[in-house]
């Protein structure tokens, strides 16, 4: 079966002894379901292949069977994978506000019933580095040669995620604390590494106040700000899987 998909979250790859990488995409189908799709190789979700896609682009492909307890999930095949073009932020938008929900809700209703939803936040406190406690196990794997001689797991593990420390109900007493897995910030963090290793920063304080200003201050100032957020597959809690936000001239 064919199905169209909206994508709005491609979240930082976890090493997976399946499938090698094994990435979250997610997003809402053209029929109006929320639905997290597997596997995508690495050379689409991040690379050279003519089949390639970015976040807020639609695309198309053939199914292949549910996925795991979670009803939103998916296997499909991925050579069938084809985007079809980007979306207007306006449409998007539109989606999301249709489908608004709360962390309290998502909690409540449990991974089984709803893994996958979107959160609009209504008072961002704070955006803060935590170690990744797999690091140094992801990375002794990272050195593993396959019969090839290549390197048996072709990530760049990053050694610091961060969190968002927020409110998403106006007046609320709780501060939600969920992690960050969306692609961007590993890509953002990885960046400044670079330029901490070229001596552009002082320090690795001043790394994490360059990430913390983009994804804290920069991209939110407009306002247009939500959290695609996502179940754990083996623990109930959920992660905050992509940031949807406007271009400048998506506003204007």
């Amino acid at each position: 079966m064919k199905e169209r998909l909206l994508v709005l979250a491609k979240a930082v790859p976890e090493i997976s002894s399946k499938y090698e990488s094994l990435v979250c995409v997610a997003g809402i189908t053209d029929s109006g379901e929320w639905r997290r799709i597997y596997p995508i190789p690495w050379n689409i979700f991040w690379g050279t292949s003519s089949r390639n896609f970015k976040k807020k682009y639609w695309i198309e492909y053939e199914t292949a069977g549910s996925g795991d307890y979670r009803h939103e999930s998916m296997k499909i095949k991925p050579e069938t994978i084809k985007p079809i073009g980007e979306a207007s932020f306006s449409e998007i938008e539109s989606m999301l506000k249709d489908r608004l929900t709360t962390i309290e809700e998502l909690e409540e209703l449990g991974p089984k019933k709803t893994s996958l939803g979107v959160v609009e936040p209504k008072e961002l406190i704070d955006f803060v580095p935590t170690s990744n406690k797999h690091y140094e196990e992801l990375t002794q794997m990272s050195k593993q040669k396959d019969l090839s001689g290549g390197k048996a797991v072709k990530l760049d593990i990053p050694e610091y995620k961060y969190r968002y420390i927020f409110k998403d109900v106006i007046g609320e007493k709780r501060n939600h604390e969920n992690l960050c897995e969306d692609w961007e910030v590993g890509e953002l963090y990885r960046n400044c590494k670079r330029y901490l290793e070229q001596g552009k920063y002082k320090n690795e304080e001043e790394l994490h106040q360059k990430v913390k200003e983009k994804m804290l201050t920069k991209i939110t100032k407009n306002g247009h700000f939500y959290f695609i957020v996502g179940s754990h597959f083996i623990f109930p809690t959920y992660m905050i899987v992509g940031v949807v936000y406007p271009r400048k001239e998506d506003i204007e």
